[in-house]
């Protein structure tokens, strides 16, 4: 097998725009918050999303829990902070949660993605 089928680089292209957006997302809130320390929270996690690409079983399951927590922690301070946030804020901090949940699931139950992630291993080996 020297290169993925088809079904697998769609599988792929869609975890790629899925990541986009959510670093762009992610990246919008925390200009519009004012919070520069969230930057040390992105970098890391663009890191692991590179080592997920490269088919990383480690990084993918890193990247599960990391949006995982995104969706507990952004509902939950939707709901606790609410009043003190602008509407931007707290609809943006719902899609994020929205779209890591989509991550997150996409992740664990695409077999076209799976078989991506084999090809991307078994090409690092040889």
């Amino acid at each position: 097998m020297n290169h993925p089928d088809q079904s697998a680089l769609k599988a792929r292209n869609k975890l790629l725009a899925m990541l986009l957006l959510l670093c762009v997302l992610d990246i919008t809130l925390v200009t519009i918050a004012r919070d520069w320390w969230a930057i040390g929270r992105i970098l890391p996690t663009i890191v692991v999303m590179y080592f997920v690409m490269q088919g990383q079983k480690w990084a993918k399951w890193l990247l599960m829990s990391i949006c995982s927590l995104l969706v507990v922690i952004l509902i939950t301070m939707v709901l606790a902070l609410s009043s003190k946030l602008s509407t931007i804020l707290i609809v943006g901090s719902l899609i994020m949660a929205i779209l890591s949940a989509i991550i997150a699931i996409y992740l664990v139950s695409s077999k076209d993605l799976n078989r991506y992630f084999v090809f991307k291993r078994q090409a690092s080996c040889q």
